[in-house]
């Protein structure tokens, strides 16, 4: 690759600041293809789901008291028959269920977090005793938990800005060695990885390894809200913890997350996950044929560029020949949906390889 040049770039074309969130939009009669939001199989705005809500709320109103323990009882019975797992806790943002786990440990746990984990986790755990980890430097990983007594351990099951699938089993089997609670981090994967979107407990077979894990509905399920997952004891634990500040969801939220549960589980019957998976193993070798740098394995391709201003320029281009992505410092990323079809990814590769070429990015 050659070497960023600053002549290529200028501030003279701005990317609006709100856009349709589906993957395939109509902008100021434009088509558009949005790579940008977790909606592999384009759940968000369902039909099923919306039927869902609307029927809910018609049934019971908005903010409806009335019917929400039942409807409540109803999603933990379903998730823990989904998820094979002991108790769950419903929470209404990712926030608030980091902040529940975190709240089960005294001022002496160590956490020890990837420094590729989720954002939000990142955010949080800033303010605690933190390690931070590589996940493919397990030399390191096991002097750290080694110097440390009280510890815990954030393990990620699928890193979003790499768009990568972690070792896992490397990274439980070390953290088992060195006797460290395991927190999974479900938030990228439940939905997406394993049986009928289970995560990536379910794929690796993990269910008696990991204490405690976190998901959430919203990013690939087309739901609301988050789940905390473990043993009751500890579910138990959690609830006395929060339950004087937890802002309960709504019951039509409740209801359509029951419903995605439903359709996680006719998406795989209906071969949406091998579509899903098969385009995007020819999207990312794709991209490694044009010249591209690229560690993903999953439908969250990730590619590498030279530094913040060149992915920021690249990202523009992309806009104005109609294709949506994100961004991050020198990382553009593109979540693949099975809205997106094969002439819609083959017209994407082009242009990446346009602008790669435009920006002497490639050769």
């Amino acid at each position: 690759m050659k070497p960023y040049q600053v002549h290529l770039f200028s501030d003279n074309a701005k990317i609006p600041d709100y856009l349709p969130t589906e993957p395939v939009f109509i902008y100021e009669n434009n088509r558009y293809l949005n790579f940008l939001t977790f909606d592999c199989f384009h759940l968000k705005n369902n039909e099923y789901l919306r039927d869902t809500a609307r029927n809910s709320i018609e049934a019971k109103g908005i903010v409806a008291a009335e019917g929400r323990i039942e409807t409540i009882e109803r999603l933990q019975k379903a998730m823990i028959e989904f998820k094979k797992i002991e108790n769950i806790m419903i929470m209404p943002d990712e926030l608030m269920a980091i902040f529940s786990v975190l709240s089960m440990f005294g001022p002496k746990t160590t956490f020890f977090v990837d420094y590729e984990t989720s954002p939000t986790i990142l955010a949080l755990i800033q303010q605690r005793n933190v390690e931070f980890y590589k996940h493919d430097d397990l030399v390191q990983l096991g002097n750290l938990l080694n110097a440390k007594s009280e510890k815990a351990i954030v393990i990620d099951g699928l890193y979003e800005w790499i768009g990568k699938i972690a070792p896992v089993n490397d990274l439980v089997k070390l953290a088992q060695q060195y006797e460290c609670f395991i927190i999974g981090n479900e938030l990228n994967t439940f939905g997406l990885l394993g049986r009928e979107g289970r995560g990536f407990i379910d794929l690796f077979n993990l269910y008696d390894a990991i204490n405690m894990e976190i998901g959430s509905f919203s990013r690939f399920l087309g739901g609301f809200g988050c789940y905390i997952g473990a043993k009751r004891f500890l579910i138990n634990k959690v609830r006395e913890n929060v339950n004087k500040i937890l802002n309960p969801l709504p019951q039509f939220m409740l209801s359509v997350n029951i419903g995605a549960l439903e359709l996680a589980r006719n998406n795989n019957g209906n071969g949406a996950f091998t579509t899903l998976w098969k385009n995007s193993r020819y999207f990312i070798t794709r991209l490694k044929q044009i010249g591209f740098t690229t560690a993903s394995d999953t439908p969250i391709a990730v590619v590498n560029l030279n530094n913040n201003d060149e992915s920021g320029e690249f990202v523009k281009k992309l806009f104005f020949e109609k294709i949506v992505v994100g961004q991050d410092r020198e990382r553009i990323r593109m979540c693949l949906s099975i809205e997106h079809n094969k002439e819609d990814l083959d017209y994407c590769l082009e242009v990446f390889e346009k602008i790669g070429k435009e920006l002497a990015i490639l050769k």
